[in-house]
């Protein structure tokens, strides 16, 4: 088997042979030997092509195209530790307690904003981009829903997972959040086992607690409003 420089060797030959007898072969003399030399230009063109078939080709191989998860298939594989969150809430112990909870189940990464503007401007300069945004609803200057929007604008936080940590309890308010495209709401005061199991929702890696006593925050029944929201899903 011939390698791939005498290959290349071999075909340069007899590509300069064919080209100096087809340039040459009406020349008047040359005219007795006309009908040989149209014999060795078509015997030249057949050993060209069959060399050319036995020339190694170099396949690159094509890099697999990286599969693209949506929001909800990377949060399904997403572990605590890997998670960033932003918490949003001009309310210091609140903003303390859900970072303190959320650590308690192994979230490391976990960045406070005290107020709506700061935290829009976390959200652009954040690199990678948070995972989960815990927002206060109501505060001064940009509330709840204006980070969510502005959070919204910008492409990279398309499928980031946004939720309202809110007093609020009027169903037709917390309807109206999800339809803007709030993914879920807390209501405030806080209890630990029913935050984690909201969040384990959308990040089924957390950890759900068996008791409530880590951080021992006070208890709300919100089984009504978990009930509209099931229905404004629905």
């Amino acid at each position: 088997m011939f390698t791939k420089p005498e290959i290349s060797i071999v075909t340069k030959t007899l590509q300069q042979r064919r080209d100096w007898i087809a340039k040459n072969i009406d020349n008047p003399d040359q005219q007795a030997n006309k009908e040989q030399n149209q014999q060795t230009l078509s015997l030249i063109d057949s050993a060209i092509t069959k060399i050319s078939a036995l020339t190694p080709v170099e396949v690159s191989p094509t890099p697999a195209k990286p599969v693209k998860l949506t929001g909800a298939q990377r949060r399904v594989q997403l572990e605590p530790a890997q998670m960033k969150v932003l918490i949003v809430d001009d309310d210091e112990m609140i903003a303390s307690l859900l970072q303190m909870l959320l650590q308690s189940v192994g979230v490391r990464f976990v960045d406070i904003a005290t107020d709506g503007l700061k935290g829009i401007s976390m959200l652009y300069d954040a690199n990678p981009i948070y995972d989960l945004v815990l927002c206060d609803w109501h505060m001064p200057i940009k509330n709840g829903l204006d980070v969510h929007n502005a959070m919204r604008a910008a492409e990279r936080y398309s499928e980031t997972c946004f939720i309202l940590v809110t007093a609020v309890t009027e169903a037709k308010q917390i309807r109206s959040a999800i339809e803007e495209g709030v993914d879920d709401y807390i209501v405030k005061p806080l209890e630990e086992q029913t935050t984690i199991k909201k969040l384990a929702r959308h990040f089924p890696k957390l950890p759900v607690p068996e008791n409530t006593s880590m951080l021992g925050v006070c208890a709300t029944d919100i089984a009504p409003l978990e009930e509209e929201n099931g229905e404004n899903k629905a």
